[in-house]
């Protein structure tokens, strides 16, 4: 199981508060972009982080690629793919990477689907959620044979309802 969380614009915060309760649980915790943090925080020890066109901190990577449980996975903010017109150009690009899951943030709103057998998931925001539903949120991913678990979870971890998805 691993965690993904975006959109979490200097709220250092909940990171912390998420980091904490999975660092034990998690194979793999990411965050999508746009934390407005320094690169250089100690809080990314021991977390996967990307560029969000909010970050403008060199130290960032626009996108990353990452084994985890047997699943290539690249995560990127989104933004220079135009996430929020649609997925088209985002997902010529993880097909040309050859992943199996693509994560993304900057809409700020959850996403789970896939195309062409690529699962594409954007774990909403842990401090800004727009779109219908406005719960601030992050993701649990799981492998359960040859689909995935997404679970988003609000900031207590509890599971969202209408927000669990066997893809």
């Amino acid at each position: 199981m691993f965690v993904v969380m975006s959109d979490s614009h200097t709220d250092r915060r909940v990171i912390e508060s998420i980091k904490e309760y999975y660092q034990d649980k998690a194979t793999a915790i990411f965050h999508c972009g746009d934390s407005e943090l320094p690169s250089s925080d100690p809080i990314w020890e021991g977390i996967t982080v990307v560029a969000g066109n909010c970050d403008d901190d060199e130290g960032y990577h626009d996108f990353l690629i990452k084994e985890v449980e047997q699943q290539r996975i690249l995560i990127s903010h989104g933004h220079l793919f135009y996430v929020g017109l649609g997925l088209e150009r985002y997902s010529y690009f993880a097909e040309e990477k050859k992943v199996d899951i693509a994560l993304f943030g900057h809409i700020h709103q959850p996403v789970a689907q896939r195309i062409n057998q690529i699962l594409y998931l954007n774990p909403g925001s842990v401090a800004q959620p727009r779109g219908a539903h406005q719960t601030k949120m992050y993701a649990l991913v799981e492998k359960k044979g040859k689909k995935i678990e997404v679970s988003y979870r609000n900031l207590n971890h509890e599971p969202i309802p209408d927000l669990q998805f066997l893809l």
